[in-house]
């Protein structure tokens, strides 16, 4: 990379920039922890059924996400060039990182047949964790407030769940529903072993979508509760000297929290390739 120092000053310029508008008064930002856990309703309308199709800040950062998503991939597709430039050559870079890193490197069947969704998930969960990094007039009274839409419970365990629901149907389908189960357990194993190693993999296969969905959830919850507290300490102290010093770490942590985000978004795609992957080849 040319010039290096050019996006470490860009970075830190928007860093600053974002801290520094909560300085001159703390109700300019709404910024709270416990905020990542309500429900707050943006849009009310009618329940069908069991179903209450209200509009929430939730469901408002998951259309953001896609339409973030559709937008960019419409302007890549019209902007690729037999002479790639800087930004395709990224785009093809993330593009190659997700085909050939997280699918490629995990999975040896299977890999034409589930990348279109493996991939899926490493852009939607990426976009999502950058779109929760910016300041969006989400908050009480149209306020500009810190959310992602990876930071609620739901919306991870609904993405874990899926590739739970994924990674079983791929293995009956390709190993046929008994001879997947059945492989759960050790074939030489004694009877009673064997009955206890399968339990015990039932269980795992439990706790793979737990972990999987809470991994996620709690690094990103972890990550605004960083900044909150600098941001917090930042409106506490009356010395402005104080509070750019405090600003000047939660531009450190800001830079931090983009690397976070990138790799929780990798090792939630990783990890449902590995989970896809050992399902269709339990020989292995």
């Amino acid at each position: 990379m040319k010039h290096p120092w050019r996006w470490i000053i860009g970075l830190l310029v928007i860093g600053f920039l974002i801290g520094l508008a909560i300085l001159p008064g703390g109700e300019k930002l709404e910024f709270e922890v416990a905020g990542e856990f309500d429900r707050e309703v943006l849009i009310e309308l009618p329940t069908i059924g069991p179903f209450d199709m209200s509009i929430t800040k939730t469901v408002a950062y998951l259309f953001i996400a896609v339409a973030v998503i559709v937008v960019f991939t419409i302007i890549v597709a019209r902007s690729l060039k037999l002479k790639p430039g800087r930004f395709q050559y990224a785009m093809e870079a993330m593009y190659e990182l997700a085909r050939d890193g997280i699918v490629g490197s995990v999975m040896k069947s299977g890999k034409a047949t589930w990348f279109p969704y493996i991939g899926a998930v490493f852009f939607f969960v990426l976009a999502s964790n950058l779109i929760g990094l910016l300041p969006l007039p989400f908050g009480e009274h149209h306020q500009p407030s810190f959310y992602a839409a990876t930071a609620n419970l739901n919306v991870t365990l609904m993405l874990a769940l899926c590739t739970f629901v994924f990674t079983h149907y791929a293995g009956v389908r390709k190993n046929g529903a008994f001879r997947y189960v059945k492989a759960w357990a050790p074939a030489g194993a004694p009877p009673v072993l064997k009955q206890m190693i399968w339990f015990i993999h039932v269980i795992s296969e439990i706790f793979r979508l737990i972990s999987l969905s809470v991994r996620l959830f709690a690094n990103m919850v972890a990550g605004h509760a960083i900044l909150a507290v600098f941001f917090a300490m930042a409106l506490i102290f009356q010395s402005y000297l104080v509070g750019v010093a405090l600003q000047g770490a939660s531009v450190l942590i800001y830079m931090f929290e983009l690397f976070v985000a990138f790799i929780q978004a990798f090792i939630f795609a990783i990890l449902s390739a590995v989970y896809i992957g050992g399902a269709l080849d339990q020989d292995h």
